[in-house]
């Protein structure tokens, strides 16, 4: 199997056919290492737009590119169809996080009309791959975040370029590489479920009645005491979180108790937490 690390520039530009803003791409850059992960090819194609003729100053200011490297780049769908040709087959292919994955096919759907990654079988998150083998836990880290942390010189490296950015994965890719590791990263773009986890929108539940919700996680104990406390208030949905306020009956501790229940693909995420109220507490009814 080889391993080909995908990356992707993209510009803000306002699609007519859509009425909002789209991150169109204009910039594919790739790398493929073989199995001993020694670099066997790479791939760099500027995108010509198809939404505007300038860019955006952020995306100038960020990637260099200018107006003219981008009207020099060749159309979307030729770009396309050289990448997966140069990618060929029997490839895991891996980005740094998945939005490069929603750009790809949100430019798929508005240019080709087409919703599938043809030319993705197999797909890894290198960024959580590697942030799990580099021991960084909590929020994702930018990729020269990453380099530095790994202690590689980012300046080897042309950032907010796709092709200077996909080198700087190969060489975290290598330092971290961990063949039965990764396998628990891989997934099979194939399925149909694949398409239905990456469409599916995160949310929080705001329906005191879903039956998704944990009940014994919208209990408190005192953090005085450690006894439970009685709710005194009613539930109100404010900024994404259940409240309310709760009164310890043993030492009259007092604060407003929050839980958020977040609906994922695979389940629900509860975060529980409680602040000292300001002022008089409402009483329950």
């Amino acid at each position: 199997m080889k391993y080909v690390i995908l990356d992707l520039e993209w510009n803000s530009a306002y699609s007519v056919k859509e009425s909002r803003f789209v991150n169109e791409i204009i910039e594919i850059g790739a790398v493929k290492l073989d199995e001993q992960l020694n670099e066997i090819g790479r791939f760099q194609q500027l995108v010509r737009s198809q939404l505007n003729k300038k860019l955006s100053s952020r995306t100038k200011n960020l990637t260099h590119i200018t107006n003219e490297d981008m009207l020099s780049g060749i159309p979307f769908k030729k770009a396309i169809a050289d990448y997966t040709a140069w990618a060929g087959e029997d490839t895991l292919t891996m980005t740094w996080s998945n939005t490069d994955l929603y750009v790809i096919r949100e430019n798929l759907k508005l240019f080709l009309n087409k919703n599938r990654m043809d030319f993705i079988e197999r797909y890894a998150d290198l960024q959580k791959f590697v942030q799990s083998k580099l021991g960084v836990t909590g929020n994702q880290i930018s990729l020269m975040s990453a380099v530095e942390f790994a202690g590689l010189d980012p300046e080897r490296y042309q950032a907010h370029r796709a092709l200077g950015d996909v080198l700087a994965c190969a060489d975290l890719f290598r330092l971290t590489f961990d063949e039965m590791a990764l396998k628990k990263y891989i997934v099979d773009t194939t399925k149909k479920e694949y398409y239905e986890r990456l469409d599916f929108k995160s949310y929080y539940i705001s329906d005191l009645n879903n039956p998704e919700i944990d009940r014994e996680k919208m209990k408190f104990n005192c953090d005085v005491c450690g006894k439970p406390m009685k709710r005194i208030s009613k539930w109100k949905f404010v900024n994404n979180a259940f409240r309310a306020n709760f009164k310890c009956e043993n030492c009259e501790n007092v604060f407003s108790g929050r839980v958020r229940f977040k609906k994922t693909y695979d389940n629900v995420i509860v975060k529980q937490n409680f602040v000292k109220p300001q002022g008089k507490t409402e009483a329950k009814q």
